[in-house]
Formats: structure tokens, sequence, C-alpha cells
């Protein structure tokens, strides 16, 4: 039983017709547009009850620690009035299995 090593290149214009095919593709290639979350940096109450479709009251749960959980969203005071930072809300949407669907 003899075992071969077949070992295969390509020619030298295979190459550079996969180089050009890939220079155009590179040039023609546009970057999806980054996506910009609907919500302002410290967004109020309102609009992070409904981007979570939850209730005020539900926030307001949320920010208090439990026997159970920790504070599962924590606000902030800007200038006397309680807001949310984006980003934990968007991290909340993101990693929270109950808010995967929306």
């Amino acid at each position: 039983m003899h075992q071969q090593i077949i070992s295969l290149q390509p020619s030298p214009e295979l190459l550079e017709q996969f180089r050009a095919i890939m220079r155009e593709e590179l040039a023609a290639y546009v970057p999806p547009a980054p996506v910009v979350p609907d919500l302002p940096e410290y967004p109020t109450r309102q609009q992070t009850a409904r981007k979570l479709q939850v209730s005020l009251v539900t926030l307001n749960a949320w920010a208090k620690p439990t026997d159970e959980r920790p504070a599962v969203l924590l606000p902030v005071r800007v200038n006397g009035r309680v807001r949310y930072r984006r980003d934990d809300v968007l991290n909340l949407l993101q990693t929270n299995p109950k808010f995967k669907r929306r």
C-alpha cells in the first residue's frame, strides 16, 4: 500500500485573477451604517419604560435589590431628575432573556 501525497499549487494566472476579483470586491464594499439607538444618553423614566415595555412601577421595583436578586437597573440623578444610562438600558435589552424578542 503506497500512499501518495499530492501537492497542488494554483497557477500564477489563477492567483492574479483571484487578486483582481478580491480588489474589485473590496473596492465596492460599503460597511453597514452603525446602529444608532433611539434613546438619548440619559433617557427619562417614561422613555426607559417604553423601550423596555414595562411600567413605571416595575422600573421602581428594579431599582431596589431584593433577597433574591440585585438591583436590575440603577437610576441616576441628573439635575434632581431620575434618569437611566442608555448603555445600561441597552445592555439589559441584550443580556436579559426576557427582552431578547423585543
